[in-house]
């Protein structure tokens, strides 16, 4: 058998040839490690979820006390909020999917005692993807107490929003408070609340709650592993070609 010669993979295809295979495999490893990062980033919201959604709601007012108006420290808690509706206010989010349900989410301001408005979903009308939901759905009038999850609010669309008709908000793709408060008027607050209760309630029926969100790990470590073998594949091939070609005198022809 010929002895292994180096003299080969001096050639510059060779070379280009086993950079680009580093490349590559370090561009997998990465890929896995970004991966793991993000699964990292989901257990640890899990868990943060978790803690909050098992303590008892408080009051709006002592939470604001304790976190200031820090989205990011009021995200997830259980809070009881007291206000009236803004059914003028009110706009909606078409074309939703919630758990096994399609349809429209209802969205209405609810004005603070100090006048701040918070953005209340309200929960899902089921049906057409048309338009807003069918009457039967009013707002109920006067004080209310609500009481739900505090949420930072959806990521926008990377496209953006488009600029509602006639400058009112109506409907929109998704809950994101910078853009309602641009076209709300009134101060929105930077934290929105999902419906959980509500007293009193609406005699004629009130959208369906939105469930509380399933806590799973996702497809991160699945991902991850995929990535990193991606990695192993290419080194293992790259290593073959190189032991092929050194491997072959200097007189004969590489493949």
């Amino acid at each position: 058998m010929a002895g292994f010669d180096t003299s080969t993979l001096k050639k510059p295809r060779w070379i280009l040839a086993l950079i680009v295979g580093a490349l590559l495999a370090l561009l997998f490893a990465r890929l896995g490690i970004w991966q793991l990062d993000r699964l990292d980033e989901r257990r640890a919201r899990n868990a943060t979820t978790e803690e909050r959604s098992a303590a008892d709601p408080e009051s709006f007012d002592d939470l604001v006390m304790q976190y200031g108006l820090d989205p990011e420290a009021l995200n997830l808690r259980s809070a009881s909020v007291f206000g009236e509706y803004r059914e003028d206010l009110e706009f909606f989010s078409i074309g939703r999917t919630v758990g096994d349900l399609t349809g429209t989410l209802v969205v209405t301001p609810l004005e603070l005692d100090d006048g701040a408005l918070m953005a209340v979903v309200r929960g899902i009308v089921p049906g057409g993807t048309a338009g807003p939901p069918a009457e039967g759905f009013e707002t109920p009038e006067g004080r209310v107490e609500v009481v739900g999850t505090l949420d930072d609010g959806e990521e926008p669309l990377r496209i953006g929003e488009p600029d509602p008709e006639n400058g009112v908000l109506t409907s929109l793709s998704r809950v994101d408070l910078e853009y309602i408060d641009r076209w709300t008027e009134g101060d929105v607050l930077p934290v929105s609340l999902t419906l959980v209760a509500q007293e009193p309630g609406n005699p004629n029926g009130d959208p369906i709650p939105i469930p509380p969100e399933e806590l799973t790990e996702g497809s991160h470590l699945g991902y991850a592993i995929q990535w990193f073998g991606f990695a192993i594949i290419v080194l293992i091939g790259v290593g073959f070609l190189v032991g092929r070609a050194g491997s072959k005198s200097e007189d004969e022809p590489v493949v």
